[in-house]
């Protein structure tokens, strides 16, 4: 994830190295990116899938009636399926 305000524009270029980014379309305020990246960081590291993790995290900012719900973007190789996507695999139960 780019964590700066308009950073999309550079995200295809990302693509080349890294599976998929998720960057900010505009500038997005210091309450809306907080709201976003706690909620993001917090599915991801409990193993849902980017597309999950994104989900919820731009639902967040929305419920938080924050403007800047429509500002994260998410770019993906052709190659990537962000349902399946999984940053954090799962602990497995002894």
């Amino acid at each position: 994830m780019l964590n700066a305000c308009e950073s999309l524009a550079g995200a295809d270029d990302l693509l080349q190295t890294v599976p998929t980014v998720i960057a900010m379309s505009d500038s997005i305020n210091d309450a809306s990116a907080v709201v976003f990246a706690a909620r993001f960081y917090s599915a991801v590291a409990s193993a849902q899938s980017v597309s999950t993790a994104l989900e919820q995290a731009k639902v967040a900012m929305a419920v938080s009636a924050l403007d800047d719900a429509d500002l994260p973007e998410v770019r993906a190789r052709e190659d990537v399926d962000l349902v399946s996507l999984l940053l954090v695999q799962p602990m497995s139960s002894r």
